[in-house]
């Protein structure tokens, strides 16, 4: 490539109302013209992208469709204002040489830390006590619920990358916790360097007093915490979400509480969501809910930001992009990025 893309190339980029932190917006409009869509519906988008001629599009919660792809020639890169990428259509940006870009590594401290709180609350028994103060139970519930110890006991961690392992540290850290994993990532001795142990999906459950699952949403994880994973797991064990709600069957985590088969649940994902008015899990005693911002603290949501909005700069600069998601477009003829660095060169 020949030339300074920087210096013929205007950089636009689409934002979506409720958008990113000013601290990424600041660096957007300093190296491109940032144009914001009122919404995130698929046609708002698509509008967006081509009226402002937008080679990159920012998302955070909306949907990244194939239509989007298809509609719009210009649109050379996605960059997701986070880690997890399940509404971004992967196979379809890849077919039409789209580059996604995520942000894996600015929040992972923050989601483990509210995994943890989760592990905690419905161990101790915060929320459950709080109301029975709140309703004159004091004595009545002290005297008739008492709460776990999590010193020494063991945990299993479904995902052990950068939240899971986290997650495995400060566990092993604080509590003197017996950490087992599973990863297909990472064999024995991988998982061994996190301070975890190696074991079958089935082991894990059955051993665990507290099962937290730390992966993505794919074919292979969705609904993996089932009615069968559920009757594995060890009696009055916990069960804590702040990955995705799609891995879990969630009526059949209300059944195994309902049951007295599991103590407890601290879930900050659900399926679906937003969690509609009136749905069981709201009013379950043995669940803690959050409103799925594990990762979304004031720390984490400004380098997530500042990172993604560097990433789409910089890539659109001609610089090797970070946080590559769909590695394969790279190599693809019709890689749109590609054609339009060549083409300002």
């Amino acid at each position: 490539m020949t030339g300074d893309p920087m210096k013929t190339l205007t950089k636009k980029v689409v934002l979506i109302h409720p958008t990113i932190r000013p601290v990424g917006v600041e660096i957007l409009e300093k190296r491109g013209e940032v144009t914001l869509a009122p919404d995130g519906d698929e046609r708002t988008i698509i509008d967006a992208i081509n009226a402002s001629g937008a080679q990159a599009v920012i998302v955070r919660v909306e949907s990244a469709t194939r239509a989007i792809f298809e509609a719009c020639p210009n649109l050379c890169l996605v960059g997701m204002h986070g880690v997890g990428t399940d509404a971004i259509d992967l196979d379809a940006a890849t077919d039409t040489g789209v580059l996604v870009l995520n942000t894996p590594w600015v929040n992972y401290k923050s989601t483990s830390e509210h995994a943890l709180a989760l592990m905690m609350a419905v161990a101790k028994k915060v929320m459950p006590g709080h109301r029975a103060v709140q309703e004159g139970a004091f004595v009545a519930y002290r005297n008739s619920h008492l709460p776990q110890e999590i010193e020494g006991k063991t945990l299993f961690v479904i995902g052990v990358g950068r939240i899971g392992g986290e997650m495995a540290r400060k566990c092993k850290a604080a509590f003197n916790m017996r950490v087992l994993g599973i990863d297909p990532a990472y064999d024995a001795e991988g998982l061994a360097a996190k301070g975890v142990e190696q074991v079958t999906f089935e082991e894990g459950l059955a051993q665990a007093d507290f099962v937290t699952i730390h992966t993505p949403l794919n074919p292979t994880t969705r609904k993996m915490m089932d009615a069968r994973a559920f009757a594995l797991m060890k009696p009055g064990a916990i069960f804590i979400n702040d990955a995705r709600g799609g891995t879990m069957d969630q009526a059949a985590l209300l059944a195994a509480l309902d049951s007295g088969h599991l103590a407890g649940a601290g879930l900050d994902v659900f399926d679906p969501e937003p969690v509609p008015a009136g749905d069981p899990v709201t009013s379950h005693p043995g669940v803690v809910m959050t409103p799925h911002f594990a990762g979304d603290t004031v720390e984490a949501r400004s380098r997530c930001s500042q990172t993604i909005a560097t990433a789409i700069m910089d890539a659109l600069d001609g610089l090797p992009p970070e946080g590559v998601v769909n590695a394969g477009v790279l190599s693809r003829p019709d890689y749109r990025l590609a054609r339009l660095l060549a083409s300002a060169g």
